[in-house]
């Protein structure tokens, strides 16, 4: 149990100006308000904030934050106020409390809706001081550690929320000794057997395992003496969890793990880091492919040093770090470890550091939906960096499997929004192209050039997708407002809609009205029956926003067609053609006739049946037709008729409906084919890509489609 002189010992030690009376104050007045409570395990409430308090202690931090751990959890478990706290300890210090207690009253294990929520309000506590996460961070530590006492169901869902999210909090601030004990009481919790099997091997090796870490340290102590360097050489275990997800990950046995000891060489100064890796490089045979720098390139949390693996002695395999007392400082304790705070906010340093957490901000204010935010939160917690190089020379760090355009948004959004093209290493590459250590990247802009859907397969970081989804939304709000206009225009013509009916609508005034009725929000039935109109047919809609409109994939209609409409919500207009089997069962619905246009450049799906002799070489025929008028094959099912007849249907990709006339008359000239016409009753097309390849290379080759049904049956 602490003590509440250890606490201020701690503290006058790393800060001879601390205000002590200020926390021994605290101390009182917490004794005070947790005077009649216990935690679980019998003892008195106290000793958890005192706990809490030397553990900020620890991390050096300032007074503000020590009183702040002793005072955390009196507004939210005793009578105390937020008003007490301030007239006595100040604003400063019930800011704190007050986030504190707030992330506080968070949980996290619930509907995806609320933990997104939650999120926000913890992010938008930790903004405005990142004191506040520390503070938490330390009231979790000792919670788990104290942990044992609570049923096993509230000890999983605790120790889930941990792991999940305290813990890459940690790792983001950089404090390298707490991410790993919250890890390692997390997996002792989430994973008992696992963790017991562990421990006990672990246990048999232990003796064994710390002769050789001290002989080695001693070898390379010895070593980099020798050489003349004043370094000083330390080993020690790696901790459980990690040993647990490398054995998991590379499905290896405890006995094939021979990296169990790491050490690290602390040095005076940053030169000297360089030379102490010579130094280590010839005595010990470097492992090719393990050494990184990250003291030219820094972590984004600001960690520091130099990482080499080598082959030591008696053939170990040893994980070597070489890093500065600073460095050192910095890697256990994070931003704690050089805290400097000016008027409540973070030196230079540190807020370059934890850019990280202003993108997370931005994140929350443009994420609309919860799971997005989920994810965007995840992605960016959970990352390993690769580190780029802008055509200019300045530095990027990317997740690990970052792509072309997480790099252009990276750089800017506009020059995501209009990248055209990339150049990596001065050579030009696609936008799939995995980027990696070291990569020169140029991207190539065009004013002209928007987003399209599947850039989202083509993003790794939440900025890019991000970026790219606010801009459809963008896109599409302007564009539901321009459609919804033009559908209030159609139904309720040069009379307005009033007040009761925007209010019937649940619509706050006409602007909102549209985009309702543009995004799909508002069924047109009911538009229709507010406006007192019955004849849902009579509608027309110029189809100005052709890139709202996507085809119904029931019958696959192409721009020029004789198309009705309706609104999807979320997924802007779906058109059927008018001689579509599910337009037709539901015409006593709201449809609209729409003049749908092509898009320049754009390709549509569409289905062809064709009835066929069956003869060698037919589908090589028809393919060939096909590729001769510049259309492709999507998709190819063959059904064998009685005689010697086939039956074909094709999806094929065109531009329009002219350029399908063209192609359908090209296949009807082709010997062998009886019949072409359009599919409005698609079948479900599976197994295409194989189905193609297999069936073309039959026919080619001479082989029936008789056979190739056969083949399908199997």
């Amino acid at each position: 149990m602490s003590r509440i002189f250890e606490v201020t010992d701690k503290v006058r030690a790393h800060d001879s100006g601390a205000d002590i009376d200020l926390i021994n104050r605290a101390y009182v007045f917490a004794a005070n308000a947790h005077a009649n409570q216990k935690r679980s395990s019998g003892e008195p409430y106290l000793t958890h904030p005192l706990a809490v308090a030397n553990i900020l202690a620890s991390l050096r931090l300032d007074d503000k934050s020590i009183v702040t751990g002793l005072l955390h959890d009196t507004v939210e478990d005793t009578a105390v106020t937020l008003q007490d706290i301030e007239s006595r300890f100040g604003s400063e210090v019930a800011l704190l409390v007050d986030g504190v207690t707030k992330i506080g009253q968070i949980r996290f294990v619930s509907s995806e809706h609320q933990q997104a929520e939650n999120f926000r309000k913890m992010i938008l506590a930790t903004a405005k001081d990142l004191r506040v996460l520390l503070v938490k961070l330390a009231d979790r530590l000792h919670n788990m550690r104290t942990l044992g006492f609570l049923p096993e169901r509230k000890r999983g869902y605790i120790s889930r929320e941990t792991m999940e999210l305290y813990a890459p909090l940690a790792h983001r601030l950089g404090i390298h000794w707490l991410t790993q004990e919250l890890e390692d009481l997390s997996f002792s919790h989430l994973e008992p057997e696992a963790f017991c099997e562990l421990s006990g091997r672990m246990a048999d090796h232990i003796d064994g395992l710390n002769s050789v870490r001290e002989r080695l340290e001693a070898i390379m102590q010895e070593a980099v003496n020798r050489q003349g360097s004043n370094a000083r050489v330390q080993g020690r275990m790696k901790h459980m969890y990690s040993l647990f997800q490398k054995m998991q990950r590379k499905q290896l046995d405890f006995d094939d793990i021979y990296d169990l000891v790491a050490f690290r060489v602390i040095v005076e100064d940053t030169a000297s880091c360089y030379q102490t890796l010579g130094i280590i490089h010839s005595l010990y045979r470097p492992v090719p492919g393990r050494f990184k720098d990250y003291i030219a390139l820094p972590k984004p949390n600001g960690y520091q040093s130099l990482h080499t693996s080598i082959i030591g002695p008696d053939n170990y395999r040893l994980e070597v770090q070489i890093r500065t007392e600073a460095m050192h400082r910095y890697a256990e304790d994070g931003v704690a470890a050089h805290w400097l705070y000016k008027d409540g906010n973070l030196d230079a340093s540190d807020q370059r550091n934890f850019q990280w957490l202003k993108q997370l901000t931005e994140l929350l204010q443009d994420s609309d939906h919860p799971s997005e935010f989920l994810e965007n939160v995840r992605l960016d917690l959970f990352v390993k960096e690769v580190y780029v190089f802008s055509r200019d020379g300045d530095l990027f760090a990317l997740p690990r499997g970052a792509l072309p355009l997480d790099f252009a948004y990276a750089v800017h959004t506009d020059i995501g929004n209009h990248c055209i093209g990339v150049r990596i290493n001065g050579q030009p590459a696609d936008f799939q192209t995995r980027l990696r250590n070291g990569d020169q990247i140029e991207m190539l802009v065009n004013a002209e050039q928007t987003p399209g859907r599947q850039w989202l397969q083509w993003v790794r970081t939440p900025r890019a997708r991000q970026s790219i989804r606010q801009w459809f939304r963008r896109e599409e709000k302007s564009a539901s407002l321009r459609v919804g206009a033009e559908i209030v225009q159609e139904v309720f013509g040069r009379k307005k809609p009033g007040k009761e009916t925007l209010a019937a609508l649940e619509c706050k005034n006409r602007d909102d009205l549209m985009i309702k009725i543009g995004r799909g929000e508002i069924p047109l039935e009911r538009l229709l029956g507010e406006a007192k109109r019955r004849s849902p047919r009579r509608l027309h809609l110029k189809g100005t926003e052709q890139g709202f409109i996507n085809a119904a994939k029931c019958c696959l209609a192409l721009p020029g067609d004789a198309v009705l409409g309706r609104f999807e919500h979320g997924q802007g207009m779906t058109v059927h053609h008018q001689e579509c089997a599910v337009a037709a069962g539901e015409e006593n619905s709201a449809w609209m006739s729409i003049d749908w246009k092509p898009e320049k450049g754009k390709l549509y799906s569409t289905s062809l049946k064709l009835k066929t002799m069956n003869r060698r070489g037919m589908l090589a025929a028809i393919s060939g037709a096909v590729a001769q008028l510049n259309a492709s094959i999507d998709d190819l099912q063959i059904h064998q008729l009685a005689g010697d007849l086939t039956t074909l249907e094709m999806l094929i990709e065109v531009r329009d409906r002219v350029h399908l006339a063209k192609v359908m008359r090209g296949l009807r000239r082709v010997d062998g084919v009886i019949k072409v016409k359009r599919n409005f009753q698609l079948r479900r097309h599976e197994g295409a890509a194989q189905r193609i390849k297999r069936t073309l290379n039959n026919m080619m080759h001479g082989e029936s489609a008789d056979q190739d049904s056969q083949q399908d049956k199997e």
